[in-house]
């Protein structure tokens, strides 16, 4: 009888830790909370047109990568992007509205498998923008990061805007 309490004892433990903080991670739902709308769009902009040679990866703008993408572009998202770490990535492409087909302005808002994950990968998203911020922010909770960035400097106001937006509705989650 008494060899069987230290396993039922680890067991029980082990139990309670697992489902001791069940609200520490995010799940996809949190995404969809958080990805800029239409009214975040800055004055002068517009949701982006896919090109027809990217259509085959980028289905749609915006689009919740699939599980392809997402192995093609994680490490061409920033250095060292680890797409198995990577649960689901959600794409916003903005652009002025007289280059439809640009890519002035995009939000990724990334969903890590964990927090061991999350903190990796954040910490790569954090150094990579440390080279570039001038163009570049990240803001992060828990498993979930959101990572926006521009291509011409002028355009980081208007960015800056809409990361703003997205925190506040971030520090509400």
């Amino acid at each position: 009888m008494k060899k069987f309490i230290l396993p039922t004892v680890i067991t029980f433990l082990s139990i309670c830790f697992l489902l001791a903080d069940p609200g520490t991670m995010y799940s996809y739902s949190t995404i969809e909370q958080l990805r800029p709308t239409e009214k975040d769009v800055p004055a002068g902009f517009r949701f982006g047109l896919i090109p027809d040679f990217a259509k085959s990866l980028l289905k749609d703008n915006p689009w919740k990568l699939d599980r392809p993408a997402i192995k093609k572009l994680a490490h061409r998202i920033y250095p060292g992007g680890e797409q198995s770490r990577i649960s689901d990535i959600h794409m916003t492409i903005i652009a002025n509205s007289k280059k439809p087909y640009g890519d002035d302005i995009v939000c990724y808002i990334f969903l890590f498998r964990d927090s061991r994950s999350a903190a990796e990968e954040v910490k790569k998203l954090n150094d990579f923008t440390g080279y570039n911020s001038d163009r570049a922010v990240v803001l992060h909770k828990k498993n979930i990061a959101v990572y926006l960035h521009v291509d011409s400097v002028k355009d980081f106001p208007a960015m800056k805007d809409l990361s703003e937006k997205i925190l506040k509705r971030m520090e509400s989650l």
